[in-house]
């Protein structure tokens, strides 16, 4: 593959790939794009010049995956990824498409910010001169990213053993060791994404796979099994979904196995204090999980009759964005449309104690129709997300796991 350069306006990038010696078009893969058979390949144009055939791109209102990563990185976007890519290859290899022509790079993989759905650039050539092999970019990936320390680092420990234990790599033993990180099993794999990364032509599979009751259209899917109970076929009507997230559980679980919420909505109390429950990567075995912060416990005194979970009541209440002071590991609730930090404990909403750098009204995080922006209130010491200066009265927009710095005070996004 020639030399690939990559030009970015306001919200859009353009890919360049300029063809070399013995490199030439493969006639029926760029068919295959142009006919958009795989929705997550993004169109490839072609342009003859004197200087021989060129690849063009045109990617627009996404983000290159470097640049969603640049930041904190949860479970849940690592896993998220890199269940969309397997599957990525895997169509790629489904329609006899050679999945080395993808462009597995982390400035090369275009998200979705508000979707979180991603594309990938395939060129559709033959004899490529510098081709990207699958294996070295799932096994080199762990290592692109800064994991959030707020977290059981387990799933990577296991991620990394997975390609020391496997020779050849196996694309499919790969993405059921990934299905298993999630709390799911790769029977779960039939509940089809509507937009993303499966086929849309083949009716018959389609229909089938829903039920017969139509396409995949039919079906809400969401990669952490957060499938709406409404619309799922008649054999899981029987599971119990979960009122937070809408994920599917045996109806004896006492905790969501997608999110950690408590089911306890006409239940009996849990048998077992909070403190013993443990997450189980095994695709045996269907752990009851708990995230401390989301539940309030009583009767730490009363463990012989039982802990009493606050379940209903608590998933009420509304959720918010919230930072991580890095110096004090702190956690401060982003509760207000326009939420303000600064020095000046009169007029903030939270006010930074033993730090003179950041100014009295430093800046301010707003939040518009689900999506989130910080603005910098002309500070004196400045305000950077992931290292770069945040223009002054101008609204940039946050992501989860953004690192920001006020002056010289370092907080963490979470959505």
């Amino acid at each position: 593959m020639g030399r690939t350069t990559v030009e970015q306006s306001t919200n859009s990038y353009i890919v360049t790939n300029r063809l070399v010696q013995p490199e030439a078009i493969n006639e029926r893969e760029l068919n295959s794009i142009a006919g958009k058979l795989l929705e997550t390949l993004i169109p490839v144009n072609t342009e003859t010049t004197k200087k021989g055939i060129i690849l063009k791109s045109a990617i627009v209102d996404m983000i290159p995956l470097q640049a969603y990563f640049s930041g904190i990185v949860t479970k849940k976007m690592f896993l998220d990824v890199a269940i969309q890519l397997i599957d990525i290859v895997q169509e790629c290899k489904k329609n006899l498409m050679n999945e080395n022509n993808l462009m597995l790079d982390f400035d090369y993989i275009f998200l979705n910010p508000r979707t979180k759905k991603l594309k990938c650039i395939f060129w559709p050539i033959v004899d490529n001169q510098n081709p990207h092999i699958p294996s070295e970019f799932f096994k080199d990936f762990p290592f692109r990213v800064i994991f959030t320390k707020h977290e059981d680092h387990g799933y990577v420990t296991n991620y990394l053993q997975f390609f020391q234990n496997q020779a050849p790599f196996s694309i499919n033993g790969f993405e059921k060791l990934i299905f298993e990180l999630t709390g799911k099993s790769i029977e779960d794999k039939s509940y089809l994404p509507t937009d993303s990364v499966r086929l849309h032509g083949n009716k018959n599979q389609s229909n089938k796979l829903a039920g017969e009751k139509g396409n995949t259209g039919d079906i809400a899917y969401n990669l952490f099994g957060q499938q709406n109970h409404a619309t799922m076929p008649e054999k899981s009507k029987s599971s119990a979904p979960c009122p937070k997230c809408g994920g599917v559980n045996d109806e004896t679980a006492n905790f969501c196995v997608s999110c950690g919420s408590p089911l306890m909505v006409g239940k009996e109390n849990v048998q077992e204090p909070l403190a013993a429950v443990k997450i189980d990567p095994s695709p045996q075995t269907k752990t009851k999980t708990q995230t401390f912060s989301e539940t309030t416990v009583l009767g730490a005194e009363g463990f012989d009759n039982g802990t009493t979970v606050l379940g209903a009541e608590a998933l009420e209440e509304p959720t918010f964005p919230y930072l991580i002071r890095e110096k004090t590991q702190e956690k401060i609730l982003v509760d207000k449309p326009s939420f303000r930090i600064g020095k000046e404990r009169r007029y903030c909403d939270y006010f930074v104690a033993d730090n003179n750098a950041v100014s009295r009204s430093h800046a301010d995080i707003l939040t518009k129709a689900g999506r989130y922006y910080i603005v910098d209130n002309n500070s004196t010491n400045k305000t950077y997300i992931d290292g770069r200066v945040v223009p002054v009265q101008k609204e940039v927009e946050i992501f989860s796991g953004t690192k920001l710095k006020l002056a010289n005070e370092e907080f963490a996004f979470y959505i």
